[in-house]
């Protein structure tokens, strides 16, 4: 919001890059109140808990390294990193396509989550996106009995949330131009995070599912796009 008001109060308009910035932090950020109630089911809280990670990097990444492509396009002329109108439309579609996805896949896990302890309640909040629920999903069960997600969006590729994460964190460079490595920081951040983290969390199956997790890569070879990787 800063940022389209300083480029309003300099040039008279708000560009549209500013505003496909605007549409990106907003649907992070209402994702993040659209299910706060999953958030006490991630990896993270049960790891742990409110310790210094979560405090230092919500207190002080967050803050200073989300902020880079807005500070960027606050700070320079509309027209030194400006998309023709058919590019920036692009963006926006395909944005808002692949926020869907994300969506509506961390939807089905959680969702799936909870049916399977018996404590599913949905709330209305926005937006609401069609396939946010997998009926009577197929699944694998290990010797332990627990239970793995095998469809919806988890039947196409195992981490495929974890790449509509990094598209967003690359559109959000890419929208800022090449001029400056300063708004890169954060995509290229987030590549190496995202990637240290798809590998952590593949160890961590391996190790509590055994014998289902190797089935379930099997049956599901593509780890981040379907049908490429």
């Amino acid at each position: 919001m800063g940022a389209a008001a300083r480029q309003y109060e300099n040039y008279g308009y708000v560009s549209g890059e500013v505003g496909f910035l605007l549409m990106a932090h907003f649907l992070y950020a209402n994702a993040c109140s659209k299910g706060e109630e999953c958030i006490i089911a991630t990896w993270d809280i049960y790891y742990e808990k409110w310790g210094f990670m979560l405090i230092f990097w919500n207190l002080a990444g967050v803050p200073l390294s989300y902020c880079h492509c807005t500070v960027y396009l606050a700070s320079h002329a509309p027209e030194t990193y400006r998309w023709n109108k058919y590019a920036l439309a692009a963006m926006y579609v395909s944005y808002l396509f692949v926020y869907w996805i994300w969506d509506t896949t961390n939807s089905q896990k959680n969702r799936f989550r909870q049916q399977q302890r018996g404590d599913m309640v949905l709330r209305k909040t926005f937006p609401q996106l069609p396939w946010q629920t997998v009926e009577n999903p197929r699944t694998i069960t290990s010797k332990k009995g627990d239970t793995i997600l095998v469809d919806g969006w988890y039947g196409y590729a195992r981490k495929i949330h974890y790449t509509c994460d990094l598209y967003f964190a690359l559109m959000w460079g890419l929208v800022t131009g090449f001029q400056s490595p300063f708004p890169w920081f954060y995509p290229v951040f987030f590549a190496a995070m995202i990637a240290h983290r798809a590998m952590r969390d593949i160890q961590r199956c391996r190790a509590k599912y055994g014998e289902a997790w190797t089935q379930y890569e099997k049956e599901v070879p593509y780890l981040f796009i379907p049908y490429v990787i």
